[in-house]
């Protein structure tokens, strides 16, 4: 659960501006643990990253919806960069 610590966050982000790598972010619509808003900041943080949000998942996306996920997953994996 020390994961969970906003610290560990605040001490990285201010490195996110610094990728330049192609970044998906996928978030629960549905996520009452860390809400939405905080998906698009961070995907505002990182330069040309891509936001998408996967309809009824909650936090664990991977469990809440996998066949959505992985259709995202899919379909940003297999666009030309």
């Amino acid at each position: 659960m020390d994961q969970a610590d906003q610290r560990h966050t605040d001490e990285v982000q201010y490195q996110y501006g610094k990728l330049d790598i192609p970044v998906l972010v996928c978030w629960g619509e549905e996520d009452t643990w860390i809400p939405v808003a905080r998906g698009r900041e961070l995907a505002t943080r990182i330069p040309g990253a891509r936001l998408e949000l996967i309809a009824g998942a909650g936090h664990l996306v991977q469990e809440d919806a996998p066949a959505e996920l992985t259709a995202t997953l899919l379909d940003f994996l297999r666009r030309p960069r």
